[in-house]
Parts: structure tokens; C-alpha cells; sequence
């Protein structure tokens, strides 16, 4: 069983389960552990993500392909209500894998107030073909080809040269993942769009470790309904 099927099977709200994943990758892994912090510090150095859409702006209009090939629009999941709108770095980010799977079991309260979900990420449609079937996600995953949205976003962060050779080492190769030879992924960050095309909630946090809380999530959704 690996780390992250072990933290997943665990009856903890998604803070505890990243705040132990962090520790157990730490301990089994100091030196990756802390290239990982030391790119993290590097970007809250550079105030990363401040320029991202904030409560009250109007979100960027996206066209963006699913895990079958379908293009789906912003303004076609706002015609039915509200949406949840989370940006991971991929599906190879144990971090990403656990917001996921825990928005996904938020899924039902989304849908009972009106709302949609999506996840949006830069890998190619078999890597989230194969993340969707794995995970047993019932929301759409969209690939942002090159990441141009979350570039119109504010949320584009290189990874950096250390953090780049040690994902290679361990067999995580972007390159291949996304197409590109570029290692940029986007902040994570979770945005509550409302139906006129509004932010009603966000969380962006240049610390990959920290996602927005599914009560918050919740009680924003509660807000607008």
C-alpha cells in the first residue's frame, strides 16, 4: 500500500490528511522534502498568486477539453448554477489526488445546491482519463493545454531546476505529462463561481500543501443559495 492510499483510506477531514502526508513525506524523504519547501519559499518570497481573481471580480471566461475530448465552457456550467472551480498541478500530486477525492465526496451537497465541480490541471487527457478512472471522480477534469489558463489567471509558478530533477528521478516527468517541456504548473487554488460569472469565494496559497477547507466550500455555497 502506498502513503497516499494509506492517508486516503483515513476518516480525517482533507487539512489533517495533508498536514500528514507532509509529515510522513518529509520523514521518508528529507531531501525531496525540502527542495519542495525551499520552491514554496521562493514563491511566497515573490507574493505568487496575488495577482489571481479575487472575491468580487469577474473570472476569465475558459473553453478547455474533458477526459473525453469535449469541450467545456465556463459559461455552460454557470447556465445551471454556481461552480466549484479547484486547480491542481496533476495527477501525479499526492496532494492534488487528496483535495480531489475529497471534493469528490463533497460532490452530492454541491449538486443539491444547484452547484458544478471541476477540476482543471495541465495534463493531457490520458493522464486524466487514467486519474478520473482511479480516483472513481464524477466531475469533469479538464486540461489546460499549456496551462494558458491558469497563465490568464495569475496562478503559473515554475517548479525550478531542483524540484525538476528530482521529479525526474522518481519518474515524473512533465515533460511527458503535459506535452511541453516547460515545468510551470498552476497554484493551487479553489474558486466558488457564481452564476453571473462572479468570485463569491477563493483560496490561492503558493504552499501546494494547504487546500481550501471543504466546510468553507460548503458555507460559501450556503452564501449564494
Amino acid at each position: 500500500m502506498t502513503l497516499f492510499d494509506e492517508i486516503s483510506a483515513l476518516d480525517l477531514p482533507l487539512h489533517e490528511k495533508l498536514e500528514l502526508l507532509a509529515q510522513r513525506s518529509f520523514a521518508a524523504d528529507p531531501a525531496g522534502a525540502a527542495a519542495q519547501a525551499e520552491v514554496v519559499q521562493r514563491l511566497v518570497r515573490a507574493d505568487a498568486g496575488s495577482r489571481a481573481p479575487r472575491i468580487g471580480d469577474t473570472a476569465p471566461a475558459f473553453a478547455l477539453p474533458d477526459e473525453s475530448g469535449r469541450i467545456r465552457r465556463l459559461g455552460e456550467f454557470l447556465s445551471e448554477g454556481p461552480l466549484v472551480m479547484s486547480f491542481n498541478r496533476g495527477h501525479w500530486c499526492s496532494y492534488c489526488r487528496l483535495e480531489l477525492l475529497s471534493l469528490n465526496a463533497e460532490l452530492r451537497h454541491i449538486r443539491a445546491r444547484g452547484g458544478a465541480l471541476v477540476s482543471i490541471m495541465p495534463d493531457l487527457a490520458v493522464q486524466t482519463r487514467s486519474l478520473s478512472d482511479r480516483l472513481k471522480l464524477d466531475f469533469p477534469v479538464l486540461t489546460d493545454l499549456d496551462n494558458g489558463y491558469a497563465l490568464r489567471m495569475g496562478l503559473l509558478v515554475s517548479l525550478g531546476p531542483a524540484v525538476s530533477a528530482l521529479m525526474l528521478r522518481a519518474g515524473k516527468d512533465l515533460g511527458r505529462f503535459q506535452g511541453n517541456a516547460g515545468w510551470f504548473v498552476p497554484i493551487p487554488a479553489t474558486y466558488l463561481i457564481a452564476p453571473d460569472g462572479r468570485v463569491a469565494a477563493a483560496h490561492v496559497d503558493a504552499d501546494f500543501r494547504r487546500r481550501m477547507a471543504i466546510p468553507e466550500i460548503r458555507e460559501a455555497l450556503d452564501r449564494l443559495c
